[in-house]
């Protein structure tokens, strides 16, 4: 009798322990409203962090090709962290409605003139060499799909200009637009994610 009564009562304080227990500090994601778990914090980047290489007519070995690649992957990463958490904090504006702050909107100018040039750089390097055998058809892959996930922010000036003009409208610089839909689905992004595997190329931008 009294051992079940120490039992329950030990049992209370765990429940009661538990109950009162801070949130861990160390939570690093946050729901974004189309359900993608937005990081609360992103990587600032500048100009000397994305692709580049003056490398021209060059054959390139398979070891330099999946460094260029994961560099490239790398930069992207980074980049969604920050359209997630950009998209995130124009979501929850206290006017209730979807407004860029100018601090907001040259952060994403920034950040798609950095995008652009990720891309064009990559893009130069892959087609002034001659890439290891295998590597062409997968290279134009990794490029199209993410050249599709960027284009939400390609434009994105233009995009905040219209919506000082048409402020009922809302920005989006997440969802990939319809018509990138042959170049931005699960059936690519598993040849991508085969790819890298195969050449142990290491990268989570695929899971985010």
């Amino acid at each position: 009798m009294k051992k079940n009564i120490l039992i329950g009562l030990f049992l209370s304080l765990l429940l009661t322990l538990s109950a009162c227990a801070p949130e861990d500090d160390n939570d690093t994601t946050d729901h974004h409203s189309n359900g993608v778990n937005a990081p609360k914090h992103a990587k600032n980047l500048t100009e000397s962090d994305i692709f580049t290489s003056n490398k021209e007519n060059q054959k390139l070995s398979e070891d330099e090709m999946n460094k260029a690649i994961k560099k490239y992957l790398d930069v992207n990463s980074d980049i969604l962290d920050n359209k997630y958490v950009m998209q995130s904090q124009i979501d929850r504006q206290s006017t209730g409605q979807t407004r860029v702050t100018d601090k907001q909107a040259k952060k994403l100018s920034k950040l798609s003139n950095l995008a652009v040039k990720n891309d064009l750089h990559f893009k130069k390097f892959v087609k002034n060499n001659t890439l290891p055998s295998g590597y062409k058809e997968n290279t134009e892959r990794i490029i199209n799909y993410f050249h599709a996930l960027n284009s939400t922010i390609a434009d994105v000036d233009k995009s905040i200009e219209q919506l000082n003009y048409e402020p009922q409208n809302t920005i989006n610089v997440v969802d990939v637009p319809t018509h990138y839909a042959g170049d931005v689905n699960g059936k690519q992004q598993d040849k991508i994610q085969k790819f890298l595997d195969d050449k142990n190329i290491k990268s989570d931008v695929l899971d985010k």
